[in-house]
Order: C-alpha cells, then structure tokens, then sequence
C-alpha cells in the first residue's frame, strides 16, 4: 500500500513558513552585525566617517604637508585604516572574504580583526590648545574606527575654560558611536602632596575605564597615553606603525621646549629619557644622543632603542596592564632603595621587570606643549625630508644598560629632582632583550 499523498495547499503553507523562517533569520543576523552587542544600539561607523573636518592650521603648512607625503609613503598607514581589509603591515593577512567586501561595496568595510586602541589622556588649564587637540584627536579616531577606539579623558582642578570645551566635546561625540569616558572634577592638587605620587593617581584616573571595558567583553591591544601636547594625526599614526614594525612595548616620539637667542629646539623629558648607557638624554636636537649605535640612528632620524623614555605621548603594549597584579603608574617605594624618579620613568622600570623590553624613540615625531613652537618644529621637518638615510628602519635590539643614572625627587611639595644623582640598578637580574 503506497503513502498518502500530501494535500496541495499544505506544501504551499510549508514552503511559504520556510521563506518567512528564512527571512528571519536573514534579519536577525543582519541586525547582530550591526548593532553594538554593548549598548543594543545601532552602530554606525559613518556616522564618524562621514564628519566633514579640516586639520588643525599648524598641521596643513606646507612643510606639514609635504612631510604628511614623505610620512604616508607606499600606503603604509593603509592597514590602520578601519575600512581596509589589512591587518597588520605585512599585506598577506588579508582574507579573501573582506576583500570581496570591500571592493564590492561603496560603504566602509568593519573588520573585527583590527587592532583595539585604548586612548587616555589627562587635560588642566589647557584652553590655550585644546581646540587643535580636539580636532586633530577626532580625526585620528575617524581613521582608526570608532569601533576600534576606546576614549578617556580625566581633567581635574582647571580655573580656565578645559572643563566647558570638554562637555560641549561630550555632546559633539554621543551622537557618533565613539565609545568614551570623559570625567571632569573640581578638586585640585592638595596642599602637601608628593608630585609623583599625584601625578601617578591622576594617570591612573585615565585608565580607570580598562577594568570596566574589559568586564563589557572589549579588550585593548595597545594603550596611548597622551599628555596635553600638540600633535597632527600622523604624529600618532607614526607612533603606532614603529611601535608594529619594530614589535616595540614602548614607543615614544621627541617633546621639545625652545630655547636660546635665535631660539633653537631642545629635549624636553630629560628626568625621564634615558639610552642605551643609562645616561641622561639631554640637550639640543643637534648630536643629542651619545650611545654610539643610537645616534647613528638618530642622525637619520631612524627609531632607536632606549633604556626609557615618555616625551608627551607613549604607544603603550596594553598586556602587562590586565590580570592579576595589573600595571598601573606609582611612585618609587618609600624605604627601599628604589629611585625615586618619575611616574613614567617607574612605569619603563616595571616594564623591563616583567620582561616587556622594547623600548623605542621615534625621532622623527616631534610634539611640543607650546604654539609658539610650531614654526621651530617644521624647521626640523626640512632637515628630515633632506636627509639620505642608509641604515635599516628595522632597529637591531641590543641589551639594556647594567644601571641608570638616578635624578630622585624624595621631598612634598617639590617639583624638581631633589636628590643628588647616582648611578642605581632598576631591576634585578640580566637585562636581555628578546
């Protein structure tokens, strides 16, 4: 006896329930690509993307610009890019399905492969140049992707206009699906502090958003920390293709001041730069560092090792800052012999403690704290794009120093080195570089 046979209209129903099931689970998965798992909102990169904004004048000078050509040369800033299939420097990473993607359609491409940026910042009485920070902080986040980035900023104690500027800055980012926590406070420096110790909590203030990013599921590859300096985007783009390309932990550009009659550029984070000797980097630009294999390097404006340094912003591996004993600024330990040095001069130390070693400068990145300086730094740009470089960029890492010279800062309410210098250890063990 054969099976009976299926009424018409009942596979009619049941092909009709296959499309409407299909069609469902085609939008529910359509939905989850574009929403933000976080905040159950739509995420929309062209909301950022698509913000109409100039560079800052000091960044679109013609020596600027031609630096931003010789900088961008070969596309090599291509695969920070948000909307480019391109995961690291070497092109091979690609996968074939994104580049399918992006040539077949107009809108920007997300790719979950990018490197995460976690930036943090801390701003006081910076009325003077914050709207050139801002702009150039907005369009450094509209190439790395708003899904990409990570904002922090702490201010605190400012009596000029900082606080105002950053709440109207608030209102400007809500709307652009950036990610951000920017707190301003009133309370100021006490009245006895030591200047480490506060300097390294308010640092800490800044990064305080890490724990609760990571307990929403985002986690950091890289963290930049920047102090209120003035910086064009490629300065910082700059930063993180050296800090990929030499498989740095640490990398640093050159801050600067003026000095002399005609004015001339100097080094400015002595306390806190030291080379490969341990010794003290100090001076003006010209024959400014001494270790013999450095300033080969430097004199070609090609990054350099360093035992540390900060110089107005640092391009930070975000891995010693998660897990158990979380890396955070401090001060030196009272009653050890620990120098008593700078909060980013203890954060190197504890960097080559726990065995993240790569520490680099990047000499052709200069920042300053002024706009007076400006014109002194294109200057500068001239004798780069001059310059006939016959060295690798790739640095051949060497060991670190056995000691360093020590500028310690013991007593409150002071603002410079305070103790006479001395050459000290600043870890235990061997200094290998790996």
């Amino acid at each position: 006896m054969g099976l009976p046979s299926i009424p018409t209209d009942f596979k009619i129903k049941a092909i009709f329930r296959l499309i409407i099931f299909a069609f469902i689970l085609f939008t529910f998965t359509l939905l989850v690509k574009i929403y933000n798992f976080d905040t159950n909102k739509p995420f929309n990169q062209n909301k950022i993307f698509n913000v109409k904004l100039n560079p800052a004048p000091f960044c679109r000078t013609t020596l600027r610009l031609k630096f931003n050509e010789h900088l961008e040369g070969n596309g090599k800033y291509d695969y920070l890019r948000f909307d480019t299939p391109i995961y690291g420097i070497e092109s091979d990473d690609v996968l074939l399905i994104d580049e399918i993607k992006n040539k077949a359609s107009g809108d920007p491409v997300l790719n979950k492969g990018k490197k995460k940026y976690f930036i943090a910042m801390n701003l006081f009485n910076n009325e003077e140049i914050i709207a050139n920070y801002i702009q150039e902080l907005v369009l450094l986040i509209k190439f790395l992707g708003a899904e990409n980035v990570f904002l922090s900023i702490y201010e605190n104690g400012s009596v000029d206009k900082t606080p105002e500027i950053l709440r109207e800055f608030k209102s400007f980012l809500r709307p652009l699906d950036v990610r951000f926590n920017i707190k301003t406070e009133k309370n100021s420096r006490p009245s006895v502090y030591h200047r480490i110790a506060y300097l390294a909590q308010i640092r800490n203030k800044a990064l305080e958003p890490l724990k609760d990013e990571e307990s929403k599921g985002y986690k950091y590859d890289k963290i930049i920390f920047m102090n209120d300096i003035t910086f064009c985007r490629n300065d910082i783009l700059e930063l993180l293709y050296q800090s990929d390309l030499q498989k740095a932990d640490f990398t640093v550009p050159i801050d600067i001041r003026s000095e002399g009659e005609p004015r001339f550029l100097a080094y400015r984070d002595s306390w806190v730069g030291r080379d490969l000797n341990g010794d003290v980097i100090i001076g003006g630009l010209v024959d400014l560092i001494k270790h013999q294999v450095s300033a080969e390097r430097y004199n070609q404006f090609l990054p350099f090792q360093v035992q540390c340094g900060w110089n107005g912003v640092a391009v930070l591996n975000a891995k010693p800052f998660y897990g158990k004993n979380a890396l955070r600024f401090r001060r030196s330990k009272v009653g050890t012999d620990e120098c008593a040095a700078s909060e980013c001069s203890i954060l190197c130390n504890d960097f080559w403690e726990r065995g993240f070693r790569r520490i680099i400068t990047v000499p052709k990145i200069l920042v300053g704290y002024r706009i007076e300086n400006i014109s002194l730094i294109d200057s500068n740009i001239q004798k780069i794009l001059d310059t006939n470089v016959t060295l690798p960029e790739k640095i051949p890492y060497g060991n670190g120093p056995n000691q360093i010279w020590c500028l310690g800062l013991a007593g409150n309410n002071n603002h410079h080195p305070d103790v006479p210098g001395v050459w000290k250890n600043y870890i235990e063990g061997d200094k290998t570089v790996s």
